[in-house]
């Protein structure tokens, strides 16, 4: 069966965006991750993703809502999958453009199925 690594856009761990706060965000899918270094000045951790393009997605009843991860798909309609956002392992409670972020912080996009 194909990977969903194949439509990755980005398959190495790389360097986006330019900004005064740097954040590692961590892309999780099947049994390989990629971690990427955001610079960004946004405040919130969504509008940061959102520059960069690092994810697409909608704006929904509960703000936006994260269908693919570095060109990686999660279609919750066709097989229950979804990306799960972490802060340190911690699921947030907060949607991405309600997370407010700082220096250093480490967030995890992990592809989750069922």
């Amino acid at each position: 069966p194909a990977s969903l690594w194949d439509n990755a856009t980005y398959s190495e761990n790389t360097t986006l965006g330019q900004g005064s706060k740097i954040l590692q965000i961590e892309v999780k899918a099947e049994d390989k991750s990629v971690v990427f270094t955001v610079k960004t000045d946004a405040e919130y951790l969504g509008q940061a993703l959102l520059d960069n393009k690092l994810v697409e997605g909608e704006v929904a009843q509960y703000g936006l809502y994260i269908k693919s991860v570095n060109g990686i798909r999660a279609d919750y309609d066709l097989d229950g999958a979804f990306w799960g956002l972490s802060k340190n392992g911690e699921y947030l409670m907060t949607g991405a453009d309600q997370t407010v972020i700082a220096d250093g912080e480490h967030y995890e996009l992990t592809y989750t199925k069922g």
